[in-house]
């Protein structure tokens, strides 16, 4: 580097330079000499100091950690230093800034992941600084891959752009070119792109030799970013695409071919999906052929209808129902006269009734008894709510789907159908359906939007909140009296109903134009370190489900009072007979609900614990939450790499067997029982 040059540009330039080559020459600072002290983390639950710094990050003590930042013992300043990174405390970002320069690899990364969890933007310039260009050990390693993710969780478009162009790294450079990869996709994440990272991005997955961590980033970036242009890129991706293995990788490509919508793209995701065999590849290929022009993509999707796998032919379903075509109409209906279940026959139901001109009238009303019959000999509560929503693709079924929020009991149901009012207010036929007539109905659909609010029952209120803020809907004018409101939030229990308390209040706050910060239950649920004391660094959960057995290690290390919460609930059985209430095929399969509805949880509520453990392949166990720190019993199993939740999910386990199992559960199925395994 030149550096009279240097001396003569603009600050923001310098830091582009700096961050170009990463302070491979002028950062001369040195780790100090670590040959004659304690540098090994050692991390023991039964020692007291362990659990009173653990204890401290459960209670999110800012004050208390800061003490053991300045331990002399490694693990202790580790601890209080990755306590922050689930914190996420801007107060504290001096302290952290600190330990940048700690003569402890594991506690200066720890820093600089936690930094980049607070994600605050004025302390871009100092992590960059913080970057060890010049090291007593290789450069490539945890604590400066860490410090360039935290750039991509703070800085900005300059920043992605020095970031981007960086040449220096070998192929060999392992936590180099991960870190530089992950900062560009956090960036990503926060809607800052580039030509530059969509460049680099391309050409990790073009070269052979680049590890695969590396290509998982680089494909998901190219999946999550928003508005990328890939046309210069497409013959290259195509190519990649057609001779890449690796099913992680493959589906993400597939998923960015579909965003991009370019023509290109069309003939190989087509071929793919008949020679693919890994059935999550072949949904996201489906997912993207969705939004080519329909009659180009029909013939290729249709025989996944009938797939024997039926996370496949569910997508393929989806995908009819929001992109189908009017003249295919009597295709769809017959899909309600093959044995199909209601997986697939419900959404192709809706595909009849969301397709069928609007004045066809005699046509949906026959067709909707033909749903309406189906739903009355649906036992599973759902399906029945699969059909309510095939029910919702006609506005004019806004009577039938009323009378069944007013009498059914089940609330898997009752949400189903508010649920189904809300599709039915957004529809962009709703206008044209009621005419001058739509204030009528829609002061209807909102008479029963405000009995989910005053039902008592939290599934009900959220849901029937999520839609009163719907800007679309325009109900600012409709409702200037909250009261009703008010009344309704005054009575729920915290933390039990946290999720809904945020969502009815951030309903109000949005009807009465205010801002709204969701609320964080105070601390309520202490580490049970008694417990902790049975549980082994190798301890598993065994878990026998309707469909198998699945065996998961839990990560007692880095999710201390998570394991303890999941073991204490295994150990009073409270999972025996809980179903997987939510299945998104490629994503998650989802229980824990007492109500089966994702509505549920006790009236308790633990930290998020969130680790530099990434969601990077499947199999990964992690809690579902509403907001961090409002976990309780829900937890999910992820089907694929999912990085998009690094950071604000807590990890705390991973399938060691029946991932075969996890892929096939379904919408309803149980678990029998779990057992804890020493």
């Amino acid at each position: 580097m030149d550096f009279q040059l240097i001396s003569t540009m603009t600050k923001n330039i310098v830091f582009s330079l700096v961050l170009a080559t990463f302070l491979s020459v002028w950062f001369t600072s040195c780790v100090p000499d670590t040959k004659t002290m304690d540098t090994e983390i050692k991390i023991s639950m039964s020692d007291p100091e362990v659990q009173k710094i653990l204890d401290l990050q459960d209670k999110s003590d800012v004050k208390g950690l800061y003490v053991h930042l300045r331990s002399e013992n490694p693990t202790h300043r580790y601890l209080a230093t990755m306590a922050f990174a689930s914190v996420k405390s801007e107060e504290a970002q001096d302290s952290l800034i600190k330990m940048l320069k700690d003569p402890v690899m594991q506690v200066r990364a720890a820093a600089a992941f936690a930094l980049g969890q607070v994600g605050d933007t004025k302390i871009t310039d100092k992590l960059i600084v913080a970057f060890r260009g010049k090291d007593t050990l290789d450069i490539d390693n945890i604590y400066n891959a860490n410090i360039l993710e935290a750039v991509g969780k703070t800085g900005g478009l300059n920043d992605l752009k020095a970031l981007s162009t960086v040449k220096t790294y070998r192929i060999t450079d392992t936590f180099l070119l991960l870190g530089q990869a992950k900062a560009i996709y956090r960036m990503a994440l926060r809607n800052i792109v580039s030509d530059e990272g969509t460049s680099k991005m391309v050409d990790f997955l073009n070269n052979a030799t680049t590890p695969y961590e590396v290509k998982l980033y680089a494909a998901h970036y190219l999946a999550r970013a928003k508005d990328l242009k890939l046309n210069l890129a497409a013959i290259r991706l195509t190519d990649i695409f057609t001779r890449e293995k690796n099913p992680e990788i493959k589906m993400a490509l597939a998923t960015s071919f579909g965003k991009n919508k370019d023509s290109l793209f069309l003939e190989p995701l087509k071929t793919a999906l008949l020679k693919e065999n890994d059935y999550r590849v072949k949904c996201n290929i489906i997912r993207a052929l969705g939004n080519y022009p329909y009659f180009k993509m029909r013939d290729a999707i249709l025989p996944s209808l009938l797939d024997s796998n039926l996370h496949i032919a569910t997508t393929a379903a989806q995908v009819f129902v929001k992109n189908g075509f009017i003249e295919d109409v009597p295709l769809y209906a017959k899909y309600d006269t093959v044995t199909t279940p209601w997986q697939v026959r419900a959404p192709m139901n809706g595909a009849v009734l969301a397709h069928t001109a609007l004045y066809f009238t005699k046509s949906k009303i026959a067709f909707s008894e033909r749903i309406k019959r189906n739903l009355k000999s649906e036992s599973s509560p759902y399906g029945k709510a699969a059909y309510i929503n095939a029910l919702s693709q006609d506005p004019f079924n806004y009577i039938v789907i009323s009378q069944i929020y007013a009498q059914e009991k089940d609330q898997i149901v009752k949400i189903a159908a508010l649920e189904g009012l809300g599709n039915i207010l957004k529809s962009p036929q709703f206008y044209k359906a009621f005419g001058n007539g739509y204030g009528k109905v829609k002061a209807e659909i909102l008479g029963t939007l405000a009995s989910g609010i005053t039902s008592g029952d939290p599934g009900q209120m959220a849901t029937s909140s999520v839609i009163l803020k719907e800007p679309v809907m325009a109900w600012k004018e409709w409702l200037k009296d909250l009261t009703f409101m008010k009344d309704a939030l005054a009575k729920l229990k915290l933390p039990k109903e946290i999720e809904t308390y945020n969502e009815l209040a951030s309903c109000i706050a949005y009807l009465e134009g205010a801002d709204y910060k969701a609320k964080t239950p105070e601390h309520n649920h202490p580490i049970d370190w008694t417990l902790i004391s049975t549980i082994g660094d190798s301890s598993v959960a065994a878990i026998k489900t309707s469909k198998g057995l699945i065996r998961v290690k839990l990560y007692k290390n880095s999710a201390p009072a998570t394991v303890a919460n999941f073991v204490d609930l295994i150990n009073k059985k409270y999972y025996s007979g809980k179903v997987f209430h939510r299945v998104v095929p490629n994503f998650v399969i989802q229980t824990g609900c007492p109500r089966g509805d994702g509505f549920g949880s006790e009236p308790y509520s633990i930290r998020s614990e969130l680790s530099q453990i990434s969601y990077d392949g499947s199999g990964y166990i992690g809690m579902a939450s509403a907001g961090n720190h409002t976990e309780s019993t829900q937890w999910f199993i992820t089907h694929s790499a999912t990085p998009h939740l690094d950071g604000n999910y807590t990890i705390f386990g991973r399938v060691i067997e029946g991932m075969d199992v996890v892929h096939k559960i379904q919408q309803g199925d149980k678990i029998n029982d779990v057992i804890f395994v020493k």
